[in-house]
Protein backbone atom coordinates (compact mmCIF):
# COMPACT_ATOMS: atom_id res chain seq x y z
CA UNK A 1 0.00 0.00 0.00
CA UNK A 2 2.76 2.84 0.73
CA UNK A 3 4.25 1.97 -2.57
CA UNK A 4 1.15 2.26 -4.28
CA UNK A 5 0.52 5.61 -2.60
CA UNK A 6 3.64 6.89 -3.44
CA UNK A 7 3.49 6.10 -7.09
CA UNK A 8 -0.24 7.84 -7.71
CA UNK A 9 1.11 10.82 -5.26
CA UNK A 10 -1.84 10.02 -3.34
CA UNK A 11 -1.94 13.24 -0.50
CA UNK A 12 -1.99 11.17 2.82
CA UNK A 13 -3.40 13.38 5.94
CA UNK A 14 -2.74 10.37 8.90
CA UNK A 15 -4.19 10.62 12.31
CA UNK A 16 -1.69 10.64 15.32
CA UNK A 17 -3.16 12.66 17.97
CA UNK A 18 -0.44 13.08 20.10
CA UNK A 19 3.70 13.23 19.70
CA UNK A 20 3.79 11.36 22.73
CA UNK A 21 3.85 7.30 23.45
CA UNK A 22 1.66 7.45 26.23
CA UNK A 23 -1.19 9.53 25.47
CA UNK A 24 -1.40 8.04 21.71
CA UNK A 25 -1.72 4.48 23.37
CA UNK A 26 -4.17 5.84 26.32
CA UNK A 27 -6.15 7.31 23.55
CA UNK A 28 -6.08 4.41 20.66
CA UNK A 29 -4.40 1.53 22.33
CA UNK A 30 -1.24 -0.38 23.56
CA UNK A 31 1.11 -0.26 20.82
CA UNK A 32 -0.60 1.76 18.22
CA UNK A 33 2.22 4.59 18.78
CA UNK A 34 5.28 2.27 17.88
CA UNK A 35 2.76 1.18 15.06
CA UNK A 36 1.74 4.64 14.11
CA UNK A 37 5.74 5.99 14.05
CA UNK A 38 6.73 2.63 11.97
CA UNK A 39 4.15 3.72 9.30
CA UNK A 40 5.30 7.33 8.94
CA UNK A 41 8.94 6.16 8.89
CA UNK A 42 7.94 4.15 5.86
CA UNK A 43 6.53 6.87 4.28
CA UNK A 44 8.96 8.69 4.57
CA UNK A 45 11.61 5.87 2.98
CA UNK A 46 9.73 6.66 0.01
CA UNK A 47 9.53 10.41 0.26
CA UNK A 48 6.41 11.45 1.65
CA UNK A 49 7.01 14.80 3.41
CA UNK A 50 10.69 15.11 1.57
CA UNK A 51 9.09 15.36 -2.07
CA UNK A 52 6.52 17.98 -2.62
CA UNK A 53 4.65 15.97 -4.83
CA UNK A 54 4.54 13.59 -1.54
CA UNK A 55 2.88 15.18 0.62
CA UNK A 56 1.91 14.15 4.41
CA UNK A 57 0.28 15.87 6.82
CA UNK A 58 -1.03 14.53 10.69
CA UNK A 59 -4.07 14.94 12.55
CA UNK A 60 -3.86 15.96 16.52
CA UNK A 61 -7.27 15.07 18.35
CA UNK A 62 -7.60 16.06 22.16
CA UNK A 63 -8.45 12.99 24.59
CA UNK A 64 -12.11 13.22 24.68
CA UNK A 65 -13.36 15.02 27.87
CA UNK A 66 -14.24 12.67 30.95
CA UNK A 67 -14.82 15.56 33.09
CA UNK A 68 -16.61 18.78 32.84
CA UNK A 69 -12.79 20.72 32.50
CA UNK A 70 -12.96 21.43 28.58
CA UNK A 71 -10.44 23.01 26.93
CA UNK A 72 -10.34 24.45 23.35
CA UNK A 73 -7.46 22.66 20.99
CA UNK A 74 -3.90 24.28 21.39
CA UNK A 75 -2.79 26.54 18.94
CA UNK A 76 -1.97 24.95 15.80
CA UNK A 77 1.07 26.24 14.55
CA UNK A 78 2.77 26.17 17.84
CA UNK A 79 1.41 22.37 18.05
CA UNK A 80 2.51 21.79 14.98
CA UNK A 81 6.72 22.88 16.23
CA UNK A 82 6.13 20.75 18.89
CA UNK A 83 5.44 17.83 17.31
CA UNK A 84 8.16 18.58 14.32
CA UNK A 85 10.66 18.84 17.40
CA UNK A 86 9.91 15.82 19.00
CA UNK A 87 9.13 13.60 16.08
CA UNK A 88 12.58 14.70 14.19
CA UNK A 89 14.72 14.32 17.18
CA UNK A 90 13.91 10.74 18.26
CA UNK A 91 12.77 9.00 15.33
CA UNK A 92 13.52 11.39 12.26
CA UNK A 93 10.25 11.83 11.12
CA UNK A 94 9.24 14.70 8.82
CA UNK A 95 6.02 15.64 7.85
CA UNK A 96 4.04 18.55 6.18
CA UNK A 97 1.28 20.06 8.32
CA UNK A 98 -0.44 19.39 11.65
CA UNK A 99 -4.00 19.84 11.53
CA UNK A 100 -5.84 20.39 14.89
CA UNK A 101 -9.24 18.95 15.25
CA UNK A 102 -11.68 19.91 17.99
CA UNK A 103 -13.87 16.38 19.06
CA UNK A 104 -17.55 16.95 17.75
CA UNK A 105 -20.02 15.54 20.54
CA UNK A 106 -21.31 12.86 17.31
CA UNK A 107 -21.25 9.19 16.95
CA UNK A 108 -18.98 7.38 20.00
CA UNK A 109 -17.68 10.52 21.06
CA UNK A 110 -21.30 11.45 21.77
CA UNK A 111 -21.92 8.20 23.62
CA UNK A 112 -18.51 8.92 25.40
CA UNK A 113 -20.11 12.14 26.87
CA UNK A 114 -23.02 10.70 27.26
CA UNK A 115 -22.35 8.41 29.45
CA UNK A 116 -20.36 10.42 31.50
CA UNK A 117 -23.20 12.56 31.72
CA UNK A 118 -21.26 15.67 30.32
CA UNK A 119 -22.91 15.85 26.71
CA UNK A 120 -25.11 18.62 27.72
CA UNK A 121 -22.09 21.22 29.29
CA UNK A 122 -19.92 20.07 25.96
CA UNK A 123 -22.30 21.26 23.93
CA UNK A 124 -22.80 24.36 26.01
CA UNK A 125 -18.97 24.74 26.34
CA UNK A 126 -18.61 24.51 22.94
CA UNK A 127 -21.09 27.70 22.04
CA UNK A 128 -20.09 30.06 24.79
CA UNK A 129 -16.74 29.60 22.86
CA UNK A 130 -18.53 30.72 18.92
CA UNK A 131 -15.93 32.58 17.36
CA UNK A 132 -17.77 33.89 14.35
CA UNK A 133 -14.96 35.07 12.58
CA UNK A 134 -14.38 31.75 11.59
CA UNK A 135 -17.71 31.11 10.07
CA UNK A 136 -16.70 32.69 6.89
CA UNK A 137 -14.10 29.58 6.82
CA UNK A 138 -16.22 26.58 7.13
CA UNK A 139 -15.65 24.01 5.22
CA UNK A 140 -19.51 23.47 4.85
CA UNK A 141 -19.44 26.49 2.80
CA UNK A 142 -17.70 24.89 0.34
CA UNK A 143 -17.58 21.53 0.21
CA UNK A 144 -20.02 18.70 -0.23
CA UNK A 145 -20.33 14.82 1.24
CA UNK A 146 -21.64 12.04 -0.83
CA UNK A 147 -21.76 8.85 0.47
CA UNK A 148 -21.62 5.24 -1.10
CA UNK A 149 -25.46 5.64 -2.29
CA UNK A 150 -25.07 8.70 -3.94
CA UNK A 151 -27.05 10.70 -0.85
CA UNK A 152 -25.44 14.93 -0.46
CA UNK A 153 -24.78 16.06 2.76
CA UNK A 154 -23.28 19.09 3.89
CA UNK A 155 -20.15 18.02 5.64
CA UNK A 156 -18.95 14.65 6.64
CA UNK A 157 -20.19 15.73 10.17
CA UNK A 158 -23.79 15.71 9.18
CA UNK A 159 -23.24 12.79 6.90
CA UNK A 160 -22.23 10.67 10.30
CA UNK A 161 -25.34 11.93 12.06
CA UNK A 162 -27.58 11.31 8.68
CA UNK A 163 -28.66 14.60 8.21
CA UNK A 164 -29.02 15.25 4.40
CA UNK A 165 -28.83 18.14 2.06
CA UNK A 166 -31.82 19.65 1.17
CA UNK A 167 -33.47 21.54 -1.89
CA UNK A 168 -35.30 24.86 -0.41
CA UNK A 169 -39.01 23.07 -0.86
CA UNK A 170 -37.56 19.75 1.34
CA UNK A 171 -36.38 17.28 -0.73
CA UNK A 172 -33.88 15.43 -0.02
CA UNK A 173 -30.73 15.61 -2.50
CA UNK A 174 -28.37 13.21 -4.50
CA UNK A 175 -25.60 13.68 -6.89
CA UNK A 176 -28.04 12.14 -9.53
CA UNK A 177 -30.45 15.37 -8.55
CA UNK A 178 -27.79 17.74 -8.52
CA UNK A 179 -26.72 16.53 -11.54
CA UNK A 180 -30.27 16.69 -13.48
CA UNK A 181 -30.12 19.84 -12.31
CA UNK A 182 -26.87 21.13 -13.51
CA UNK A 183 -26.07 23.27 -10.59
CA UNK A 184 -25.42 23.56 -6.81
CA UNK A 185 -27.80 26.61 -5.94
CA UNK A 186 -30.43 23.71 -5.69
CA UNK A 187 -28.73 23.85 -1.90
CA UNK A 188 -29.46 27.63 -0.38
CA UNK A 189 -29.58 26.58 3.46
CA UNK A 190 -26.75 24.43 5.36
CA UNK A 191 -28.35 22.14 7.47
CA UNK A 192 -27.12 22.87 11.23
CA UNK A 193 -27.23 21.42 14.21
CA UNK A 194 -25.40 22.18 17.87
CA UNK A 195 -22.79 20.11 16.90
CA UNK A 196 -21.79 22.63 14.57
CA UNK A 197 -20.51 24.85 17.58
CA UNK A 198 -17.36 22.81 17.29
CA UNK A 199 -16.67 23.63 14.19
CA UNK A 200 -16.72 27.47 15.37
CA UNK A 201 -15.25 27.05 18.58
CA UNK A 202 -11.65 29.02 19.17
CA UNK A 203 -9.71 29.14 16.38
CA UNK A 204 -12.16 27.16 14.07
CA UNK A 205 -11.61 23.27 13.27
CA UNK A 206 -12.52 21.26 9.97
CA UNK A 207 -10.92 18.63 8.26
CA UNK A 208 -7.94 20.75 6.91
CA UNK A 209 -7.74 21.67 10.48
CA UNK A 210 -7.59 25.26 12.28
CA UNK A 211 -9.54 28.01 10.74
CA UNK A 212 -7.66 31.14 11.31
Amino acid sequence: MPEYLAQHQVHIVASLPCYLEGNVDAMRGKGVYNDSIHAIQMLNALGYGKDPKLVLDLVYNPPIPTSPDFSLTPDQSGLQKDYSDYLAQHFGIVFNHLFTITNLPIGRTKFHLQHRNIYGPYLTFLASHHNASTVAHLMCRNELSVDYLGNVYDCDFNQMEGVLARSPDGTTLTIEKLLAADSLDVIEQVATRPYCYGCTAGSGSSCGGALL
